[in-house]
């Protein structure tokens, strides 16, 4: 997974009012990082998936993520929130990682990636490392299981 991940697009302490800030900030990070072909339209396949079904899947954490044409390689982001935002309904959040996938690569790839992030997120040691990691090299150590 260490291929999927850029210091470039890791966020520490984020300061964000609601999920629409933090998912156009990750977005624009995975294009910073020269990873997308065209930001709105990545953008709008996030919406559409999130609009089928939240994407917030407990202990804190939301996995929002878009297959497109757009995305010119395979990306995890991940910011860590200053403090919660309302994600859904009932769920509050402060971990975000965002997946880009290219629609060539849609199931294999982005079903491999949300199977191995989930599982992680289980895990009370993983979300520990990521709550008291101090610096992105921290971070990119934790994420490149």
């Amino acid at each position: 997974m260490s291929e999927l991940i850029s210091k470039n697009v890791i966020m520490m302490d984020l300061e964000v009012n609601n999920k629409d800030e933090v998912m156009c900030t990750l977005a624009r990070s995975i294009e910073k990082d020269e990873r997308l072909n065209g930001y709105n339209g990545f953008l709008k396949a996030v919406y559409d998936r999130e609009a089928t079904f939240p994407t917030s899947i407990g202990y804190g954490f939301a996995i929002p993520h878009g297959k497109s044409d757009y995305v010119k390689k395979s990306t995890i982001a991940f910011a860590r929130l200053k403090n919660e935002i309302c994600w859904s309904e009932d769920e509050m959040v402060r971990y975000v990682f965002m997946i880009a996938v290219p629609e060539k690569e849609a199931g294999d790839t982005h079903l491999k990636v949300l199977s191995q992030l989930s599982r992680s997120i289980m895990r009370e040691e993983f979300r520990l490392s990521l709550k008291e990691a101090k610096t992105v090299d921290e971070i990119m150590r934790v994420l490149t299981f």
